[in-house]
């Protein structure tokens, strides 16, 4: 018998980044047929413009600096269908391969790569083409869901992602499968939802395809997230939080980018609040009741202390 000796940590599954990477992007391949549908043959330019420019910058890139080519991994071409699904039906061919270039080479490249960007590199590329370039990113409408029939297919859709709600469905498989973790999109969801009931806001105006895009793909990020428990749950609840406070006074698909968008500013200091203590340090009340103790002049009142 052959035995493989290797030092740990050992991989005890099949789960991989590039594994979890493609399932990503087959779990947009529905939205991004019903975009096609319902904006014609040009959606699908806009989607493989912005994929091919995702993957020719992350080539460029690695040669020039002499690394190792990743494409294959998926990543590239997941960010470049992501920027592409975020830009109106009637965008330019031009926007979406601007965005997955500065994606890419800046939201991505610029921090250093996977693993060590602090921002979403599809919410960089967002944010840059919407101040950038506002005209050709402001959508025809936006959407409301008003009846069933619009979770399937949305006739206000500006954007792409915005089409079908239900067609995002495929983020619950990742969640299922435990490629994300379940705290951030749960607490990002209700947060939203119950704060924007408590205000009155309609939910139709909330749950659109936008919202179930961020809270299921764009807040998922793992680079950009905190990766402690309870980090998570805080990280969901002020996701939700900012994209009430935007949208209630403008739009709820402007509200969704630019929530995760401001939250990731904040995502590792949330991180570094709520790292798990080493085994044996004092927990918060027993440090609070020891100084209190130690305040108290225990030998005026005749306790002794022993030593």
């Amino acid at each position: 018998m052959t035995l493989t000796i290797s030092a740990p940590p050992h991989i005890k599954q099949d789960t991989t980044f590039r594994k979890i990477t493609w399932i990503k992007f087959l779990a947009l391949l529905p939205v991004s047929l019903v975009s096609v549908y319902f904006f014609g043959l040009y959606a699908l330019a806009l989607i493989l413009a912005g994929i091919g420019m995702a993957v020719v910058t992350e080539v460029v890139i690695q040669k020039a600096f002499k690394k190792e080519v990743t494409v294959a991994n998926g990543h590239a071409p997941l960010i470049g269908l992501m920027v592409a699904l975020l830009v109106p039906g009637e965008a330019p061919i031009w926007v979406p391969i601007v965005g997955a270039l500065f994606a890419v080479a800046i939201g991505k490249h610029a921090f250093g790569g996977i693993g060590s960007y602090i921002f979403n590199p599809v919410l960089v590329a967002w944010v840059f083409l919407q101040l950038a370039y506002w005209s050709a990113m402001y959508p025809v409408s936006f959407p409301e869901l008003g009846g069933i029939s619009d979770l399937f297919l949305e006739n206000g859709a500006g954007m792409l992602v915005g089409v079908s709600p239900i067609a995002l469905v495929g983020g619950l498989y990742l969640i299922l499968k435990r490629y994300v973790e379940w705290k951030v999109p749960l607490f990002y969801a209700l947060t939203t939802l119950v704060l924007a009931l408590l205000i009155g806001d309609k939910i139709g105006h909330v749950v659109t395809g936008a919202f179930v895009f961020g809270v299921l793909f764009l807040a998922t990020d793992s680079p950009s997230s905190p990766v402690t428990k309870n980090g998570r749950i805080i990280y969901g609840i002020l996701c939700g939080l900012l994209t009430v406070i935007y949208g209630h006074f403008a739009n709820y698909v402007f509200a969704v980018f630019y929530g995760i968008f401001l939250a990731n500013c904040v995502a590792a200091f949330i991180d570094n609040s709520t790292l798990p203590r080493s085994f044996g340090e004092e927990s918060l009340l027993q440090r609070k009741y020891r100084l209190l103790v130690n305040k108290i002049p225990l030998e005026k009142l005749g306790v002794k202390i022993d030593d």
